[in-house]
């Protein structure tokens, strides 16, 4: 959808909220609090009124909407900017194009990074392992012990950066998270919660954390010092979903922090796994929206944010399961 169409369609606060609530309840409105479809609909006004429950709501309680004091337009625009641009877009240039405060376009693509959030099961097939260093200082130049004449950058493992793991299927979904010890035991964790081990083929490179997915899972090893290997036999495919968050940092963001990397890790995921959808994205996302509520409030995460990741995935997980 273009923001020309966007503009025709979703143009006011009422036909916002209609949208959101066909979405929501396909036509078949209940109460946010009790689920009782015992409801109506209050006069002249957006809200609803539960006859079991006595209270009153509307479609925006419990979604990133609620609470917002951004008319709902401007949102819908935000979120079209945001998954428009493959590489990210800041929250100041978003502030410029949409006549917003760059204090409210900052929290509304955090709201909408809420909806982003991954909620695959299980990767399968050819599955590639990588882990990558994102974020911190900039690089110091150390001197090389064995000829203090060369002078190099000190890189991956050993930094201050964080460190990130992330598994992807070839030319399928991709899967990350930040693991701060990069140990066989986490290492080995992840593989078992998010790859079918029984159908898959799990490259990595000769990293010893990854030792351990022999005893689990076909296990192959891409050794780097010989080469990057050849046909199916690379982890060329998360490699270049690492350049892709680091481009997108590098050239939207310029910086993030430690404590919001997270967020940022499911939007990038988010707009990888959803890829190929063109004129349903919008559509997709909202959807995701009007399911799950936000992950701050006053302009702070409400916890630690990689807790919040994970207890958004685990509600997601469940959802699907029941559903």
């Amino acid at each position: 959808m273009t923001l020309s169409l966007l503009n025709t369609k979703l143009n006011t606060q009422d036909k916002c909220i209609a949208y959101l609530e066909k979405l929501r309840w396909d036509n078949k409105p209940k109460c946010v609090f009790c689920e009782s479809k015992n409801v109506r609909k209050r006069k002249k006004s957006m809200r609803w009124h539960c006859n079991d429950c006595k209270k009153d709501y509307s479609v925006l309680v419990g979604t990133i909407f609620e609470g917002t004091r951004l008319e709902l337009p401007k949102f819908m625009q935000i979120i079209l900017l945001m998954i428009n641009a493959k590489m990210g877009i800041s929250a100041s240039e978003i502030a410029r194009n949409t006549g917003v405060k760059y204090q409210t376009a900052w929290f509304a693509c955090h709201k909408i990074r809420c909806a982003m959030i991954n909620n695959e099961l299980k990767l399968e097939g050819m599955v590639e392992f990588d882990e990558a260093y994102i974020g911190g200082k900039k690089k110091k130049l150390v001197a090389n012990e064995a000829n203090l004449s060369q002078i190099t950058n000190k890189r991956g493992r050993g930094t201050s950066k964080t460190p990130v793991v992330g598994a992807v299927e070839k030319k399928g979904k991709v899967y990350v998270k930040i693991i701060e010890k990069l140990n066989s035991r986490n290492l080995l964790a992840m593989l078992k919660s998010k790859v079918d081990t029984d159908q898959s083929i799990v490259f990595t490179n000769g990293f010893r954390g990854y030792s351990q997915f022999d005893n689990v899972v076909e296990h192959i090893k891409i050794n780097h010092s010989k080469g990057y290997g050849k046909g199916v036999k690379t982890i060329n495919t998360i490699e270049g979903f690492w350049s892709i968050i680091k481009n997108g940092i590098k050239g939207s963001y310029r910086a993030i922090s430690k404590k919001y990397l997270p967020f940022y890790l499911a939007e990038f995921s988010y707009k990888y796994n959803n890829r190929h959808l063109q004129k349903n994205a919008l559509h997709e996302i909202l959807v995701n929206a009007v399911k799950d509520e936000s992950c701050l409030i006053n302009y702070k995460p409400k916890g630690n944010p990689r807790e919040i990741v994970e207890r958004q995935r685990g509600k997601k997980i469940k959802m699907s399961q029941n559903g």
